[in-house]
């Protein structure tokens, strides 16, 4: 059938030879941005530049073809287009369209950024959506307030001689961080496991703000970004205080695993209303979700008349539409 989402490891549309982000390597599979749980070794992958240039070379497909953002392309009798999901550089939403039917999957996704900036959504009779925020606690405030409020924070521990630390993930959360902050004068000090990932960004087409490597020794004037997890660099600072920027701010259990002084909800993923939105905006009869809350989302859908299933749950099970 020409009309059929499977789950295998992954999301596919077998009867167009296209796997999307699949969880093992495959002969031909889309790959949505490069955090390394979408990036795979794939024999031939469908990529951004931007998705590829960010890709270790040891984790690279093997061979692949590169699409900018709305450029279409063949693929056996449909055409596939990229969009922008606004999660990180180089990120793509996937729209395939094939004899009057379409599907969106979305990959990891951001609606609303930062600059009033809102992500297109194409219409679809499908949508594949994530939902890494699917509950609806997770509701994050505007970016650009919460940017301000980072920096008072950052600014105010740098005016009493402390040195603020933010823990951010490595590839893309940090990165975006330092451009955020970066209108309000701030310089940067790196932890060295983010260092391999600016370097990345910058080869990939984005000048980043000013910034050295963090080597042990107290820094002065410097916001310092790091991962959450593994801080031996950082307490070697001497007097510092950290905050944990993510949409995991929203969750209390999750933001005290990493002690942070302070949290803040800036998530380069949608909140549960942004999620609905992109539902609406997308105009899809059928929705399935994949990556996070699956089953809570979908049930959230049901219960507003959208029919909506957790594709997850339902691996090895072919869902004819």
């Amino acid at each position: 059938m020409t009309r059929e989402v499977v789950w295998d490891h992954g999301v596919a549309l077998p009867g167009h030879r296209l796997w999307l982000d699949p969880l093992t390597v495959r002969n031909f599979a889309f790959i949505s941005h490069a955090h390394t749980d979408h990036a795979r070794r794939h024999k031939e992958a469908l990529l951004t530049p931007q998705t590829l240039a960010l890709i270790p070379a040891e984790r690279r497909p093997r061979g692949w073809r590169m699409l900018g953002f709305g450029e279409p392309m063949r693929r056996g009798q449909g055409t596939v287009t990229l969009h922008s999901a606004g999660h990180m550089l180089g990120s793509a939403m996937l729209h395939f369209e094939h004899d009057g039917w379409s599907v969106l999957y979305t990959g990891d996704f951001k609606l609303r950024q930062a600059g009033r900036i809102e992500t297109f959504v194409p219409r679809a009779d499908v949508l594949i959506t994530e939902t890494t925020y699917g509950r609806p606690h997770f509701r994050f405030g505007d970016p650009d307030e919460t940017i301000e409020s980072i920096a008072r924070w950052c600014r105010r521990a740098l005016d009493s001689r402390v040195t603020p630390v933010l823990l951010c993930h490595a590839l893309g959360k940090t990165e975006e961080v330092m451009l955020a902050l970066e209108p309000f004068g701030f310089r940067f000090a790196l932890e060295k496991r983010c260092v391999p990932c600016a370097k990345q960004y910058v080869l990939a087409g984005r000048s980043l703000p000013d910034w050295v490597e963090l080597d042990g020794e107290a820094v002065e004037d410097r916001v310092v970004i790091a991962p959450p997890a593994g801080k031996d660099d950082v307490r070697r600072l001497g007097r510092y205080r950290t905050a944990l920027i993510s949409g995991w701010a929203k969750d209390p259990d999750f933001a005290r695993l990493f002690g942070a002084d302070a949290t803040f909800d800036l998530s380069d993923h949608c909140d549960f209303d942004e999620l609905m939105d992109v539902v609406a905006r997308s105009g899809a009869e059928q929705v399935y979700t994949v990556h996070g809350f699956t089953e809570d989302f979908a049930r959230s859908l049901r219960r507003k008349g959208v029919r909506a299933w957790a594709l997850e749950a339902n691996e090895q099970l072919a869902l004819a539409l």
